[in-house]
Formats: C-alpha cells, sequence, structure tokens
C-alpha cells in the first residue's frame, strides 16, 4: 500500500506504470474509458463511479480499502445501512466518530460483537 500523503492519482499512475506495466490508452481500453477520463482520474481531477472504482481495483490490482480511502468513497453499503431508519441514521454517526482510532484488531473485536448482537436478535425472533 502507498503512504496515506500520496495522492490516490498518483498510485493508480505508479501501479499502471511500474506494477501492471500498460500504458494510458491500453488501461482505459480495458477499463472502458476515454484516455482523457483516465488522465483526469490519474490527476485526482475526477472520482469514478462506483462501477468504475470496482473495475480500477481489479485492472490495478489494488485493494478496493485503499482505494475507497483514496476517494473518500465509502461502499454503497454504508449509506444504505446508515439510513435504514431513524434510529440507525442517529447511532451510526455516533458510532463512527467512536471508533475513528481504533486498531485493525479493535474493529474486528467491533464487528465480531455486532455479528453476535446480530444472531442472538435473530434467534429472539
Amino acid at each position: 500500500m502507498a503512504p496515506r500523503n500520496t495522492p490516490i492519482g498518483e498510485v493508480l499512475r505508479r501501479q499502471r506504470v511500474q506494477v501492471v506495466k500498460k500504458g494510458l490508452r491500453e488501461m482505459a481500453r480495458l477499463l472502458e474509458i476515454t484516455p482523457p477520463h483516465l488522465t483526469d482520474i490519474e490527476k485526482g481531477r475526477r472520482a469514478p463511479s462506483e462501477e468504475l472504482l470496482v473495475r480500477i481495483c481489479r485492472h490495478y490490482d489494488i485493494p478496493e480499502a485503499e482505494l475507497r480511502s483514496g476517494w473518500n468513497k465509502a461502499d454503497t453499503v454504508v449509506g444504505q445501512v446508515a439510513t435504514q431508519d431513524a434510529v440507525t441514521a442517529e447511532k451510526v454517526p455516533e458510532l463512527l466518530r467512536s471508533a475513528r482510532r481504533l486498531t485493525s484488531d479493535q474493529w474486528d473485536s467491533l464487528i465480531d460483537q455486532a455479528k453476535r448482537m446480530s444472531a442472538d436478535k435473530k434467534g429472539r425472533k
């Protein structure tokens, strides 16, 4: 993974040239976009659509989480869950603010706890 201060467009260009070893036109063709569109993405002037972000992950061999973080694009399910009802719309932002500085292991523990709580709720219905 690239250092956090490296712009995501720079990460993409470096990956395309040095690792994937594809030219701009060839990569644009694989991504089903125009070369100018890809140039704009790599220069940070545009962010990709949800569908294009997934194709970029596949063709650049970069983890989806790294790209989402670089473009500040949450997975679609985040918005769906965060707005599913009034209680969730109130509680999700509070949870995320509280969890902002968790380590990976702490996130895993929190996810496990949420899964257990969800399973318990299903068992009580």
